[in-house]
């Protein structure tokens, strides 16, 4: 039996996570050393060794599954106490290999759980509509001869550009905002729009570490941004979350 690891919390006299439930209905337990502790679940080794798990995270059911179990875990356990979330299908042998690697990388968890100690993330987006430049907007009218075509198509994309370079300054400056009510801040890729679902473009995903005693001051300045953005601007919430984008582990 191998143990699946889904975070890492500071010690704790009593299991912070008794009753919790976590991949395929696995009691999570907690194993402690070094002051600090795991939370963990028993997995099958012929699923989970090596060879097994490189197959299986090629195959998108199973790795949804354990995607949603390992953050479900992480989510219930962050109410309870603070965590540092580990990476999915983080698996050792035994209870052994799990306190080493608590030992190993003891000053490390601790100063990340110092940092993210009574905060929360926080997932901001914002959303702009863009025409993309591969797709032509419909004239009023049909231009009359191929200079008229040119001049046509040169002034949509200068309006095009524009909105581009509005959009840009928009989000630098809720960027700039949003600093000032975090502790931390991580400015991840722009979302593909076949991620999204949406048609207008992903132009700023933020995650912000946010105190908890600041959470009001952050969501009523969040609903400011929302009033005051121009026309096709939209900003876009979510949280709150365990610090996946500030634990610093690998």
């Amino acid at each position: 039996m191998s143990w699946y690891c889904y975070a890492v919390a500071e010690f704790a006299e009593e299991n912070p996570v008794a009753g919790m439930t976590g991949l395929r209905d696995r009691p999570v337990s907690a194993i402690s050393g070094t002051g600090l502790t795991a939370l963990v679940s028993p997995v099958p080794e012929e699923e989970f060794d090596e060879s097994a798990l490189q197959a299986n995270l090629e195959h998108l059911p199973w790795l949804e599954e354990i995607a949603r179990a390992h953050n479900a875990v992480v989510d219930e356990a962050s109410r309870r106490t603070g965590v540092l979330p580990l990476r999915m299908a983080t698996i050792y042998r035994d209870e052994h290999r799990v306190r080493e690697m608590l030992a190993e990388h003891s000053a490390q968890f601790s100063a990340a759980l110092n940092r993210v100690r009574d905060h929360a993330e926080w997932g901001v987006k914002v959303f702009a509509s863009i025409r993309d430049s591969g797709a032509p907007e419909t004239p009023a009218e049909p231009p009359a001869d191929g200079r008229s075509y040119l001049r046509q198509r040169l002034r949509q994309r200068q309006a095009r550009d524009a909105r581009t370079d509005e959009a840009a300054s928009v989000a630098e400056r809720i960027e700039r905002e949003l600093t000032q009510l975090s502790a931390d801040i991580h400015r991840h890729r722009n979302q593909d729009p076949a991620l999204t679902g949406r048609t207008d473009r992903n132009v700023l995903n933020l995650a912000c570490l946010v105190p908890n005693t600041g959470r009001e001051q952050f969501l009523a300045q969040i609903a400011r941004l929302r009033q005051s953005e121009a026309a096709g601007i939209e900003v876009e919430v979510t949280g709150p979350w365990a610090p996946y984008s500030f634990a610093g582990i690998s």
